[in-house]
Formats: structure tokens, sequence, C-alpha cells
């Protein structure tokens, strides 16, 4: 069963991570990519969210949290290469 918060969040973001690949084409904020793939792995972990509710709890679960230390490690990447540089 999903939460209506769950899906609130997946809106949210997507919208959010709509306008800052717009700003990104349109090269109003600095092309710092690894940071961009973490937003897409924390999207991609919202995603997982809402549709663990629906079908195999475990697997999507396990994606789930798999995709938001992916990001975590692409923010840490990001941080070191292309902020600290």
């Amino acid at each position: 069963m999903y939460q209506i918060s769950e899906v609130l969040n997946l809106i949210f973001d997507s919208v959010g991570l709509l306008i800052t690949l717009r700003l990104l084409t349109a090269g109003l904020i600095p092309k710092f990519h690894f940071l961009i793939l973490g937003f897409l792995c924390i999207w991609l972990s919202n995603i997982f969210t809402v549709v663990e509710g629906f079908w195999f709890h475990d697997f999507f679960n396990l994606l789930e949290h798999s995709f938001y230390f992916l990001a975590s490690i692409l923010f840490l990447v990001s941080l070191k290469k292309e902020i600290l540089v």
C-alpha cells in the first residue's frame, strides 16, 4: 500500500527535476554532472517507493535503498571532484 505523502513527494521531485534539467540545458546553472546524476537517483528511488506499494515489495524496496546509497556516493564524488576543485 502506498502513502499519499510518497506520491506527493514523487510529484514535487518530478517538477523540481524538470526545472533543474531545463535550467541546465539553458546554461543558467553549472553542469555538475555527478550532482545531477545524484538528483536523478533520488528521483528514481522515489519512483521505486511508490511502485513497491503495488508490486514486488522486497525487490523495489531493495532498489529504493540501493539508489539512495548510489545518490549519496554521487553527491560525495560531486563534492570532491566538481565543487572543491
